[in-house]
This record gives structure tokens, C-alpha cells and sequence, in this order.
């Protein structure tokens, strides 16, 4: 069929059957494919309540602001005028006019010549004025030493950051006049613990004390003294290990013994590092004596046996690398803040006999130093002049007085108590300020 659309609608079927295609094609499109309207359902919210509440105004953190470093001031001498003379001879065109006679003017910048040449202008030949002469101050000028003040008005207390465990500043006009902080420990060895609570012949510590306890009332007598003599600020720590490494950032500690004991080599190894360092141990013997001791109850054997060890541990030799001493009166560490011209009598030293006062010191009249080369880094004491610092004989005496004890030996140590003070401050002093201390290395280093 070449002409379809030549045949009649009613006849074609072909046409019929596309028109009818068409159709549903059209109708499928409309009502099947188009995509409906989505119709979501939000859930309804309650409404919104507002409650007004009264709050306080935050409060406002006040900062301290940070001043520009400022270049530290210095004392610098005032310039004196230097001898001037100023001379008008008769007019004369031909002879100049000296001016400045500079032999001893000093300037700091350059120097002058010996006469200054002006030129003068032609005056006539009669005489037009008097002849002046003008003589300034004699005297030549003076430089005077230049002061750092940033060294004067240094707050040592500002330098406490925590970092450091001392920290001390020295006036080298006046060896009394030092300023800054300390703080001081004790030494903490479970082999020495041990040893006083399992030790039953060994004598109790006085008032029952445990080891601890005793050596921070120790401490803490000694810091009132020196915050009472020095201007430094000192605080009594928590006890450090013998064998942990913070040992190191002590400047000074303190060790007593009361009954024999043993040690480790890490304890010993550890104390050898601290005192070759710039660590000051002040280690005694706080044994009570009685009337019938012997010889052998004098010392303990252990604590030097320590010392020996843990300066061995870091390759020191005995007699050649360092050795005990006796010290002195004439030694630096009895004059560097009081002046200590004779030992007092210690704890060790006082009788627990009633009437017996004019008596001799039980224990050796010296005290001795441990000297690695030729610094002093420690002090050897058996005499129990710890005990004073903790108060002992001002409790005992108190004790007498209650008890009406008339004789009681400790009514007459008041004067051998305060050179016992005298002498721990001294103590103090001398480890802190010593050459190659801890508290020196830190004041350079910083």
C-alpha cells in the first residue's frame, strides 16, 4: 500500500491501530509516570517555654600584663668638671689666645690637645680692657666602680619558678646580707627504716619518734632559724630516696642514723653522684649515750661505710681522690655567716643524771669534712647537734621545770643551744654559697 492516507478512516486500520497506540501511550504518561506531590508529616513540637532567670556577671580574670624588657639600669659616675682657666692678654694680632689649659681634663671620648688655638681679631694698639682671669674648681675627675642595679634590685623570690630547689644571691661587701630560697629534704632509705624498727637493742630516738618524724622536726628547727637570720625563704620538703635520681637537685640534705644498717649499691652509686655534684650532705650520729657506754657505741660503722662506697662507686680513691678531715676552728665553714670559736656541747654530750653538771663532752671535740679534692662537701658529725634543732633539749627542759627538777643538765645548755643554731645556719650558708654548689651552678646558669 503506497498511499495509505488515501483510504478512509472507517477502512484503515492501520491508521486506527496507531491512532489507538497513540492514545494510550499519552494517557500512561499522564496519570503513570508523572511523579506525584510527596506529602511528608512532621512531628509537632511542644511550644517553647522561656524562663527568664538572674545569673551573676561572670567575673572578669585579671592578668598581669608583661612590661617590655628593659635594658638593666646602671650606676654610672657623674663627669667633674676639670681645671679650666681662661686667660685675655693685652690685644696683640700676633700671639694667640690660650684658651683651655688641658693638661688634666679627662673626656671619654677623645682627647684634647695640649693648648687650643683660636683665631682673634686685630684689635687697635691701645689697651681696651682690664686683664681677666677666671679660675674654675681644681680637682681632677674620678671614675667610680659602676654597680649593676639589676643585681641589687633582683627579687630572688620572683625566680622561683619551680624549677630550681635553691637559689641564693650574696652581697660580697657583707657576708650576712644574702637573699633568696631554699628547700630542704631529708634522705629516705627503707635499709635504714628497717633497721631502727627491727633493731630492739639499738636505743629509741627521743619521745619515741620514728626516723621520719624526728629529722623534719629537724629541718624544720634549722629553716625558722634561718629565716630568722637570713633573707632567704625556706621551705622543708617531702624525704628523697637515697637511690632517686631527683637526690641531685637538693643543694642540702640531711642524714641520721640511730642504729646499724645496710644499704644498696643503687643508694650508694646515687650519693656518690650527688656530693661530687655540688650536693652538701650533713650526715651525724643521734645514738643516745648513757652513763656506762662504750668506745664502740661512739660511732656507726655503716654511715662511713656509705660514704666509702658511694664514693667509690664513681671512681674515687680514699686518701687520694678525697678522704675525712678534722675540721679546724680557723675553717671558713665556722666564720661564713656567725662566728663559731669553739663546739658546742651536743645532745650526746648531756647526762641524764641528776647533780652532774661541770662535765666533759662524752663525744670527739671536732667535726670532721669530707673533702673530695679540695672542696668540702659534707660534714661527719657525732655529737647529736641535730637533735637540738628539733627542739629536744627546750622540750626536756620544759619537762624539768614541771617535774621541779633543779639539776636538770638542760637549764644550763641554753647557751650551748643557741651556738648550735649558730652553727647549722652556718651550715646551711656555707653549702649553699661554696664554690661548686648547687645553688652557685644555678645563680651562673641562669
Amino acid at each position: 500500500m503506497r498511499h495509505p492516507w488515501k483510504i478512509p478512516f472507517h477502512k484503515n486500520r492501520t491508521l486506527q491501530r496507531c491512532l489507538a497506540l497513540s492514545l494510550a501511550l499519552h494517557l500512561l504518561v499522564i496519570f503513570g509516570i508523572t511523579p506525584r506531590e510527596r506529602v511528608t508529616q512532621f512531628p509537632v513540637l511542644p511550644p517553647i517555654m522561656v524562663k527568664f532567670t538572674k545569673k551573676r556577671p561572670p567575673q572578669r580574670i585579671l592578668t598581669r600584663r608583661q612590661r617590655p624588657r628593659q635594658r638593666p639600669l646602671v650606676r654610672r659616675p657623674a663627669l667633674q668638671a676639670a681645671p679650666v682657666v681662661a686667660m685675655r692678654p693685652a690685644p696683640s694680632a700676633s700671639r694667640p689666645l690660650p684658651v683651655f689649659k688641658s693638661a688634666a681634663l679627662r673626656l671619654p671620648t677623645a682627647s684634647l690637645p695640649a693648648r687650643l688655638v683660636l683665631p682673634v681679631p686685630d684689635f687697635p694698639a691701645r689697651h681696651i680692657g682690664p686683664n681677666l682671669r677666671v679660675g674654675a674648681l681644681e680637682g681632677t675627675r674620678q671614675g667610680a666602680d659602676e654597680i649593676d642595679l639589676a643585681l641589687e634590685l633582683m627579687d630572688v623570690q620572683a625566680l622561683d619558678t619551680g624549677r630550681h630547689r635553691a637559689m641564693v644571691v650574696v652581697d660580697p661587701q657583707d657576708r650576712r646580707q644574702l637573699k633568696g630560697f631554699l628547700y630542704m629534704s631529708n634522705v629516705y632509705s627503707p635499709s635504714i627504716e628497717r633497721a631502727e624498727r627491727e633493731n630492739i637493742a639499738s636505743e629509741a630516738r627521743l619521745f619515741l619518734q620514728t626516723r621520719q618524724m624526728a629529722e623534719k622536726r629537724m629541718l624544720h628547727g634549722l629553716a625558722d632559724k634561718m629565716v630568722a637570720s637570713t633573707q632567704v625563704h625556706v621551705e622543708v620538703r617531702d624525704a628523697v630516696r637515697l637511690d632517686d635520681p631527683q637526690l641531685l637537685q637538693v643543694p642540702f640534705v640531711l642524714l641520721t642514723a640511730n642504729a646499724p644498717f645496710e644499704f644498696t649499691e643503687a643508694e650508694a652509686a646515687n650519693l656518690g653522684a650527688y656530693l661530687t655534684s655540688g650536693g652538701f650532705l650533713f650526715a651525724e650520729i643521734v645514738r643516745v649515750l648513757r652513763s656506762n657506754y662504750s668506745d664502740t657505741e661512739l660511732d656507726i660503722p655503716a654511715v662511713r661505710s656509705l660514704i666509702r662506697a658511694s664514693l667509690q662507686a664513681v671512681g674515687s680513691q680514699e686518701w687520694k681522690d678525697w678522704q675525712f678531715i678534722r675540721l679546724e676552728p680557723t675553717h671558713s665553714i665556722y666564720h661564713c655567716f656567725y662566728d663559731v670559736n669553739s663546739l658546742p656541747r651536743g645532745m650526746r654530750d648531756m647526762h641524764f643524771i641528776v647533780g652532774e653538771q661541770n662535765y666533759p663532752p662524752r663525744t670527739p671535740d671536732y667535726l670532721e669534712g669530707i673533702v673530695v679534692g679540695e672542696h668540702l662537701v659534707g660534714v661527719y658529725s657525732m655529737r647529736g647537734y641535730a637533735d637540738f634543732w628539733a627542739g629536744t633539749a627546750e622540750r626536756m627542759r620544759d619537762e624539768g621545770l614541771r617535774n621541779n627538777i633543779s639539776n636538770n643538765p638542760f637549764l644550763i645548755s641554753s647557751v650551748d643551744e643557741m651556738s648550735v643554731y649558730n652553727l647549722g645556719v652556718n651550715l646551711v650558708v656555707y653549702a649553699l654559697t661554696r664554690e661548686g654548689s648547687l645553688a652557685r651552678q644555678l645563680v651562673d646558669a641562669d
